[in-house]
């Protein structure tokens, strides 16, 4: 049942009266200058909205203030240094007002109308409890930023049709939420629970998801081949060990004997969903993107090997 009408978390804006609030949380343990150019994207679109903005950042407190000096009227909350993407987002959401409740994080820049598309396909006749939007590519210089992309969000870009999948792929860094679902995602955002896990257990309750390829977030961050690698890699194995903790029933060594075959199954679906019109960047990316991949899926592999992994949580490039 949707949650009593709040006020607007700001005044002084053009918003129906009927309209949702809006909270936009971002989640931020990366370099400061990413930060700076996300809150660029957002403060202004947030203003229009009427929207709080509020950015869960790991670090010291002193840090903080000095952030809410320069950033007025953007809400910053200080969270232990060593909180995780999902550690953030629980903190953040927690904090978070506004009936419906946006994600994304610190290496992002949004679309100048992101918080008014994503607000409208979250709003609209009530149905969806989680509405994805679609993620694109600020770094278009050097192949291995459009492979870094396409490895890690490659399944969300805007070409993919909103209709392709009875159950959307979401990724975190472009998300949406009604009030009645929040309570549920913070409490498994604070148990280190990446959004696969909490939108598996949504759907599983009956929860509608939603992919609006048009509420578009780009991807700003420029990458090393190397440690991208080692990254996708953790996230691979951290992901396997993970998927046998929450289903007990998996057959391990049935997923151990598949995952030779991932790289070109993933590389596939990323190839489909990229379409005609990102086909000569992706191929001009291809070497970049089947590497991540393959990393990936060595470190499923692993995961297999060693079984289930205590509570921890990867964000996954695929089911």
């Amino acid at each position: 049942m949707p949650s009593p009408r709040r006020d607007s978390p700001r005044s002084g804006t053009s918003r129906p009266p009927d309209a949702p609030t809006l909270s936009v949380v971002v989640a931020s343990n990366r370099d400061r200058s990413l930060l700076d150019a996300c809150l660029a994207s957002l403060r202004g679109q947030c203003v229009r909205a009427g929207a709080e903005l509020i950015v869960a950042r790991a670090g010291l407190e002193h840090e903080a203030a000095a952030l809410r000096r320069v950033f007025p009227g953007v809400r910053f909350i200080a969270a232990p240094a060593d909180a995780s993407i999902p550690q953030l987002r629980g903190i953040g959401m927690a904090e978070a007002s506004g009936d419906i409740v946006a994600l994304t994080e610190d290496h992002c820049v949004a679309d100048e109308h992101w918080l008014e598309t994503i607000a409208r396909h979250a709003g609209e006749g009530g149905g969806a409890d989680v509405v994805g939007g679609g993620m694109d590519n600020a770094q278009r210089a050097r192949a291995v930023d459009w492979g870094a992309y396409f490895a890690e969000y490659g399944f969300f870009a805007p070409s993919r049709k909103s209709d392709e999948m009875a159950v959307p792929l979401l990724t975190g860094a472009n998300v949406a939420y009604h009030r009645r679902v929040v309570d549920q995602v913070v409490e498994l955002a604070r148990q280190d629970e990446w959004e696969n896990v909490a939108h598996d257990r949504l759907l599983a309750r009956g929860s509608i998801l939603r992919f609006a390829s048009t509420a578009a977030i780009y991807q700003n961050q420029s990458y090393s081949f190397g440690p991208f690698c080692v990254d996708r890699y953790q996230h691979g194995r951290d992901y396997a060990r993970k998927r046998l903790a929450e289903a007990p029933g998996v057959k391990r060594w049935f997923h151990l004997i598949g995952t030779p075959l991932l790289p070109f199954v993933l590389t596939w679906r990323v190839a489909q969903a990229a379409g005609k019109q990102r086909r000569g960047t992706f191929i001009r990316a291809l070497p970049a993107t089947f590497a991540f991949l393959a990393a990936w899926s060595v470190g499923e592999a692993v995961g297999y090997l060693k079984g289930r992994a205590p509570a921890t949580g990867a964000e996954p490039p695929a089911p």
